[in-house]
């Protein structure tokens, strides 16, 4: 397929069937908005997660992609968001740490068992067998059997900076979880978290 047709030109050809013309788009678009995300998170896992997500919201409207005016212009709109967005959750995750920190160091053991701690520890247990395999290894040898960064890197075969990179995706993971639900439940969660 010709990549001099221009956007709406491809839009219309994808509207029609050719699932090629996409695939143009996103040649087109990918490595420039990566790149502009790249720039302003400085992770390329999250960067590229955002670019997926950005090109996922284009494929849900393809009944009414032709509408779109400026495609440039949307979806640089749709990665300016999502990365607002993200900036956004993680610092509602940090204040919600911060609160958990205060709220369990000033609470009395009454309070404590008032809360249902046994169904949300397993609601956590569900959510870290979900992990990926090798963030779940990680993440168990780290938190369950007390390992360091090292000794996990030896144990898998992989190198440290593997070894952190699951970590951090486990965490990211585990905690985008929890966020969905009450306040409650996500500071209890992050505060278990916080234990292992």
């Amino acid at each position: 397929m010709p990549v001099e047709l221009s956007d709406a030109e491809l839009i219309l050809l994808w509207q029609n069937g050719a699932d090629n013309a996409f695939e143009v788009l996103y040649k087109r678009y990918a490595v420039r908005l990566l790149s502009t995300a790249l720039n302003k998170t400085r992770s390329r896992e999250l960067s590229e997660e955002i670019i997926q997500e950005t090109f996922l919201r284009l494929f849900t409207r393809k009944k009414t992609a032709n509408q779109i005016i400026n495609l440039s212009s949307f979806l640089y709109t749709t990665v300016k968001h999502k990365i607002i967005d993200h900036y956004r959750r993680e610092k509602l995750l940090k204040k919600y740490e911060e609160h958990s920190f205060h709220h369990f160091t000033e609470t009395d053991n009454s309070t404590l068992q008032a809360i249902e701690s046994r169904e949300l520890e397993q609601q956590l247990a569900f959510q870290i067998e979900k992990l990926p395999l090798k963030c779940r290894s990680v993440f168990n040898l780290s938190r369950n059997h007390h390992l360091s960064n090292k000794e996990i890197a030896s144990e898998l075969h992989i190198s440290e900076n593997t070894v952190e990179q699951h970590m951090r995706k486990a965490l990211r993971l585990l905690r985008s979880y929890f966020f969905g639900h009450t306040e409650r439940i996500i500071i209890f969660c992050l505060f278990v978290l916080s234990l292992f």
